[in-house]
């Protein structure tokens, strides 16, 4: 029952899920490439976390819909195929809570109080950090071309999987704490001091009668136009969003670690297994929403791609 389950999730659950999120990075895309926001800091972390999301779908999500929604497993006959799957997989996944750090730390300086840090918050800074941890990531991977493998667990059936022993241990610390936990801490802290950051700014009094209807001043003379808060409310939106999606994964990760000595019926492992390729499904919904939320909780997004079907 539990493995016609999974299959209907991952054949018709995730062809919607693949659906919904190459609609989304695209239209996320055109969005954050328009002339009003490309040269904002956040919006070109917002590019590049909808270009990783688009790959992740059609790299990962897809390959697996094929392998667990189709019965069809199609690396386990061709090692390069198998390796380079996983590879890219790995890149991939870490890339976008990667990203997603890197926005919530310009979001912290650009609110910050102090005007040199507030300076530090540059689109030619945004692109250097973004590219730099694009080949961090593309190095710190390679171990997975190499000791990915065509494992057979049982008579002529064969999986692409990870080398057994000291790997499959380092690759299991690797997925709880350098993509688990520490991610969505770093997320939680530079979004927590962001939050801190917006409620201490204050609405300037205006005794000329000019606008200000779209700015706040921080401190005594920096203001925080609209286009700057929207674009941290999109943020926090989406590190909700990943946190909700990727919390199921993290605690059947550390369950793991905690029952590894222990002596498992049959059933047992069957719904165990159940279990974690459900959230591992689960944990493509952040990849497939984001320009949806977008649309709920910003103005501007909303008003911009408004302008950009009616241009075309």
């Amino acid at each position: 029952m539990s493995t016609l389950t999974l299959t209907l999730i991952y054949r018709y659950g995730g062809l919607t899920l693949l659906t919904l999120g190459s609609v989304s990075s695209i239209l996320n895309l055109l969005v954050f490439t328009s002339n009003t926001l490309r040269k904002n800091p956040c919006a070109i972390c917002f590019i590049a976390m909808s270009i990783i999301d688009l790959l992740y779908l059609y790299l990962s999500l897809l390959l697996t819909i094929i392998q667990n929604g189709f019965n069809i497993n199609i690396g386990s006959t061709n090692l390069v195929f198998c390796r380079s799957f996983y590879y890219l997989g790995l890149i991939l996944s870490i890339l976008g809570p990667t990203y997603l750090i890197v926005a919530s730390i310009d979001r912290t300086l650009v609110t910050s109080r102090n005007a040199v840090t507030r300076r530090k918050s540059t689109r030619r800074l945004a692109i250097m950090c973004l590219i730099s941890l694009a080949l961090f990531w593309t190095l710190f991977q390679i171990h997975a071309l190499i000791y990915i493998k065509i494992i057979e667990i049982a008579p002529e059936y064969f999986i692409c999987y990870f080398q057994p022993g000291a790997y499959t241990v380092f690759i299991t610390y690797y997925s709880l704490f350098g993509v688990g936990i520490l991610p969505p801490l770093l997320m939680t802290i530079f979004g927590f001091l962001t939050v801190k950051n917006i409620r201490q700014v204050h609405r300037p009094i205006n005794h000329s009668h000019s606008s200000t209807l779209n700015t706040m001043t921080v401190g005594r003379s920096f203001t925080v136009h609209s286009k700057d808060r929207q674009l941290i409310r999109m943020l926090i939106v989406e590190i909700i969003i990943y946190l909700i999606a990727r919390f199921p994964s993290t605690i059947v990760l550390i369950y793991d670690q905690i029952t590894v000595n222990q002596i498992k019926s049959a059933d047992r492992i069957s719904t165990e297994q159940f279990i974690a390729n459900l959230t591992y499904f689960i944990g493509f919904i952040d990849s497939s929403v984001a320009c949806y939320t977008n649309m709920i909780v910003s103005k501007n997004f909303r008003a911009e791609l408004k302008r950009i079907f009616k241009c075309r």
